[in-house]
């Protein structure tokens, strides 16, 4: 029997890929809202906070996300502190996604040529609309890449969610694979489902750089 015509299966996959769908979008936007001030305090060289941001994020970045996930969903009821499969999720990987996002912006921010700050503060503008004007935009276009990139990670990653008890779509292929032992199909249809999320992030990439690049002109 084909998978793809059993209305079971393909509400199972569907649903899976909603809940899929809602995890990478959560991430991504409060990943990045939250890595863009982190980067620009950054730019501090004074501030007082700087070694616990660099220690977050190298914990953040050399820690495996899967580890992450434990400890959040297995590891702290231990302490009394007991949260639900999605809300583990999402911390867990806003945690980790957050911290390369910081990197990107941060290398965006500090190449930014000295010559466009000393313009800007020359013109008399405020240190709120350097970075609004000048540096901002310009940390944006030159972290694009990295940033789309990491955001087809996070999709990717959302699959770890299966492992903390959360249907989603690597959680609702692994149950028809095991009801069914069509593994290949499945999988092959999982596949299709990545492949498009990753397909759109990369066009809405594309297309934020030629808009870059006419705006330059």
């Amino acid at each position: 029997m084909n998978i793809l015509l059993d209305p079971t299966y393909q509400r199972m996959l569907l649903d899976g890929l909603g809940m899929t769908l809602l995890i990478s979008v959560i991430v991504i936007i409060v990943s990045n809202l939250l890595a863009l001030p982190l980067a620009i305090y950054m730019q501090r060289p004074d501030g007082a906070f700087r070694r616990l941001i660099i220690a977050y994020s190298f914990f953040a970045r050399a820690a495996p996300v899967l580890a992450l996930l434990f400890a959040l969903y297995y590891g702290l009821p231990r302490l009394g502190i007991y949260l639900e499969p999605v809300p583990s999720a999402l911390i867990g990987l806003i945690f980790a996604s957050t911290a390369y996002n910081l990197e990107f912006l941060r290398s965006g921010f500090e190449s930014v040529p000295q010559g466009q700050l000393d313009a800007a503060r020359a013109l008399g503008l405020k240190p709120f609309a350097i970075y609004w004007k000048v540096m901002i935009p310009q940390a944006y276009r030159l972290a694009a890449p990295s940033l789309f990139s990491n955001a087809i990670q996070m999709v990717k990653g959302s699959s770890l969610a299966s492992l903390v008890a959360i249907d989603e779509l690597t959680a609702a292929s692994t149950t028809i694979i095991a009801e069914t032992y069509k593994a290949i199909e499945v999988l092959l249809v999982v596949s299709v489902f990545y492949l498009l999320i990753a397909a759109v992030i990369i066009g809405l990439q594309y297309l934020y750089e030629s808009r870059q690049r006419l705006s330059r002109r």
